[in-house]
């Protein structure tokens, strides 16, 4: 589905009335969802005691209650109380080879028998992991290893102010780029400003600039009113949330000609991106090579403490090792033998399988499928689209919201239906992302579209005509 087609079903989805189902089949649901899911709820109480808000993911499925998982292998979760999940969160975008795959889990295992987990000194596996990165990512000379996403895209802003000697930073509205301070603005949904900015002092934003999706005036005079003062642009290549608000296939070309008519760097926050979009990432994907690029914890393929920054060598050398007059960057568990051994091992695995043409095909087939089953219900304006092995699915669309406008308050509204087709889909077997994506991994097969396809008959069926 091209952007035009995106964006013409994405006004009708806005501007269409929500479509929920009807309370008394959703109580039906919510009084199964707990009977059966007893055990979840009952550890999800008892570490509201221990665990702020009861749970420590951001993108662990939470309504009516956050689920437990007990174990996961290869498209499949189970859940505490044995029930059986068809998995399109995939830890959240990571994992491509499938979950607990054995021959990335073996080596895995090896490393951690026969080296150790950590030393806090350099091991083998970061060069290895180093030269895997850098043979696929065109942009990329050199790479720093960190311990997330989030220190990655805080590694790139400083790194970017300190090569260029500027200050300002040019994000755009709705996207991610982890909880750093500097970030956290006008998060998920274009022009929320500080709604979810709290304890962050309101001077850290002095140096941020923000620019809608897709906004080319705008960005131009952001340019053009901050001449030589803007250090960089920093984006997420198919839009920010992972495509969820996709941008037009000029922007990320204009973006990285300003950068360059300004002389200030692009950067990537590739962290979903990266080995999933392409093996060489968005950039290799667009064409386009930014300045600097961003990876998370795709470089250990769902494997804990995992980030890197990386780019031009003349760029990133900025941070090379030692003390005195350059950045610090730091992190004792950085670059551990563990994520660099599973970002070499899986990077080799996923070439050796062609895990990412895989995850695209079966990606591709179920975007069709679904949307031809939508288009079963007129009435309803679903769809779904996707880059690659990135699935956006809409329903009501609670991430368009202008929030300035005169329907903010519909966010929650349409938020809370969304859920319940989410509940809906959770009950019969189907874990997704916030009830608006999913991301396939090589392993995904016609079994797993005919239970998404099954999932998606009975919510329209309880759906009203």
């Amino acid at each position: 589905m091209d952007y035009d087609e995106i964006m013409e079903r994405r006004k009708r989805c806005m501007d269409d009335e929500l479509h929920p189902i009807p309370d008394e089949a959703l109580q039906k649901v919510k009084a199964e969802f707990y009977k059966t899911r007893a055990k979840s709820l009952a550890i999800f109480e008892e570490a509201q005691g221990f665990i702020p808000g009861g749970v420590e993911h951001n993108l662990a499925t939470s309504h009516p209650f956050p689920l437990a998982m007990d174990r996961a292998k290869g498209y499949k979760m189970w859940d505490v109380d044995g029930n059986e999940y068809t998995d399109f969160l995939m830890c959240g975008a990571p994992i491509i080879l499938g979950h607990h795959y054995d021959p990335l889990d073996d080596e895995i295992i090896k490393i951690i028998k026969e080296k150790g987990p950590s030393t806090g000194l350099t091991s083998e596996y970061e060069l290895l992991a180093a030269k895997k990165i850098i043979e696929h990512m065109p942009s990329v000379d050199v790479v720093r290893f960190l311990q997330s996403g989030t220190e990655a895209d805080m590694a790139a802003l400083r790194i970017a102010r300190a090569v260029t000697g500027r200050q300002k930073v040019i994000k755009m509205e709705g996207s991610y780029h982890g909880w750093y301070d500097q970030y956290v603005f006008s998060l998920h949904v274009p022009g929320t400003a500080g709604l979810n900015s709290p304890g962050i002092p309101p001077q850290t934003f002095d140096n941020l600039l923000e620019v809608k999706p897709n906004d080319f005036d705008a960005l131009e005079k952001l340019f053009e009113d901050n001449k030589g003062e803007v250090a960089c642009l920093v984006l997420e290549p198919v839009g920010g949330e992972s495509g969820v608000h996709p941008v037009h296939p000029d922007w990320n070309k204009r973006c990285a000609e300003l950068c360059k008519a300004n002389g200030a760097l692009l950067i990537f926050d590739e962290v979903v991106t990266g080995f999933r979009l392409d093996m060489g990432g968005a950039q290799k994907y667009m064409g386009i090579e930014p300045d600097i690029t961003v990876l998370g914890k795709i470089v250990a393929h769902g494997y804990p403490s995992a980030g890197a920054v990386a780019g031009r060598k003349e760029i990133m050398d900025i941070v090379g090792a030692g003390m005195g007059q350059r950045p610090y960057l730091g992190g004792t568990l950085a670059g551990n033998p563990i994520s660099c051994g599973a970002c070499y091992h899986a990077i080799r695995l996923m070439e050796e399988n062609d895990a990412v043409a895989k995850s695209t095909a079966i990606a591709d087939k179920i975007t069709s499928e679904v949307n031809a089953l939508f288009a079963t219900r007129p009435d309803l304006p679903f769809f779904l689209y996707n880059f690659g092995p990135i699935i956006q699915y809409v329903t009501t669309g609670f991430f368009w919201v202008d929030i300035t406008g005169e329907k903010a308050f519909e966010v929650i509204t349409r938020r809370k239906t969304a859920e319940d087709y989410q509940m809906v889909a959770a009950l019969n077997g189907v874990n997704s992302l916030a009830g608006t994506r999913m991301y396939t991994c090589m392993q995904h097969d016609q079994a797993a579209l005919d239970k998404v396809l099954k999932v998606w008959e009975l919510i329209l069926s309880m759906i009203p005509k």
